[in-house]
């Protein structure tokens, strides 16, 4: 039976890292600008870190740990995207071929 989800959990847990990665690299070259939902401000403070980087909306409503879950449950639906984009690629590639 073909669903949505038939691939193991490492891989989606996987592609939502590489997406974290990307929003993290992302958020560090933006710095202040990127005012929301900043992965780099978040993940320098649970190191107990100071970047200068003013606070985020998540971070001021939800505080640290709620902007963490937050964080990594869109990087995780990022994830998930990203794994049924390829997915979906790779079968449009095997039905023109």
């Amino acid at each position: 039976m073909k669903t949505p989800f038939n691939y193991p959990i490492s891989i989606y847990v996987t592609a939502g890292i590489a997406c974290l990665a990307i929003m993290m690299l992302v958020d560090f070259v933006l710095g202040p600008e990127a005012e929301h939902l900043n992965a780099w401000a978040i993940m320098n403070k649970q190191l107990g870190r100071n970047t200068g980087i003013p606070d985020s909306l998540a971070f001021k409503q939800l505080g640290l740990w709620g902007a963490t879950v937050v964080m990594l449950l869109i990087n995780l639906l990022f994830g998930i995207l990203l794994v049924n984009l390829i997915k979906g690629i790779i079968h449009l590639i095997h039905a023109i071929h």
